[in-house]
């Protein structure tokens, strides 16, 4: 009876590792450089990078390097994801699809670092065929859009890049198959700062199928407090399925047990 249940247990730990995420990655993952074509961690497709750097007018490109060089803490193994583009017209897109899109409950989330708010750097969320349905901008300031989708706002407190240590967490979830809700906060050294923006977008047409992360036209002279930083992205499961799961396998485990009994 115990090896059943060592072997129960073991069962229903390994089945939740193996669902408890759809998709992950971190610039753990990427041995010191970031590249066009690498696909580091699970679940994700390969990312596009693509830029107009020439080395001597334009200046832009992706790299692995601590985040606290210029904005907040949001490293693993002491490195994070970064973008640069500098000055006025160049620019860095960093895209990348999910393997299997979105459905209904899961939630995706990921980190930013970013300090000064001169040229644009955030990230956009494309469904499909449809485009570009959300982005998210700072530059100057912060603002959220939806180009293609309807969207509510909802309450925050805006963007203030006052701190060098800011930390922005961005999470969504896929309320139904054309809508998601989302939260974009903000924390420091200071602690948790609150809620910059929440609300929810409708009316996608398709299903939520990648992002691209971004920077253009940032004060020239490569600062590193220009830069922005991309870090720990993470797909969930709605939580239901995985007490579906615990359930089955629990269900198993009894079954197994009365057996064992009658036998």
């Amino acid at each position: 009876m115990k090896k059943l249940l060592s072997a129960f247990v073991l069962v229903v730990a390994a089945a939740g590792v193996a669902t408890a995420q759809i998709a992950t990655d971190n610039a753990g993952n990427y041995g010191g450089s970031w590249a066009n074509g690498n696909n580091g961690g699970s679940g994700f497709l390969p990312w596009s990078i693509n830029n107009n750097n020439d080395g001597t007018t334009f200046f832009a490109g992706s790299f692995v390097g601590d985040s606290t060089a210029g904005a907040g803490n949001i490293n693993t193994s002491g490195v994070s994801l970064g973008l640069y583009a500098n000055p006025t017209t160049a620019f860095i897109n960093a895209d990348r699809a999910l393997a299997v899109a979105l459905s209904t409950g899961s939630t995706m989330s990921f980190q930013l670092a970013l300090n000064f708010d001169n040229g644009n750097k955030g990230f956009n969320l494309f469904a499909g065929a449809q485009g570009e349905v959300f982005n998210f901008n700072v530059g100057p300031g912060g603002s959220v859009s939806s180009v293609n989708a309807s969207l509510s706002a909802g309450s925050g407190l805006g963007y203030d890049y006052g701190g060098s240590d800011a930390v922005i967490d961005f999470t969504m979830t896929m309320l139904t198959a054309s809508s998601f809700s989302y939260d974009i906060s903000r924390t420091s050294g200071s602690g948790f700062q609150g809620t910059l923006f929440s609300g929810t977008v409708s009316g996608l047409t398709d299903n939520l199928t990648g992002f691209r992360f971004y920077v253009s036209g940032t004060d020239a002279g490569g600062a590193a407090q220009n830069n922005l930083y991309i870090n720990n992205l993470s797909v969930i499961p709605e939580p239901s399925s995985l007490a579906l799961l615990g359930m089955g396998l629990a269900g198993v485990m009894a079954w197994t047990v009365r057996r064992r009994k009658t036998s």
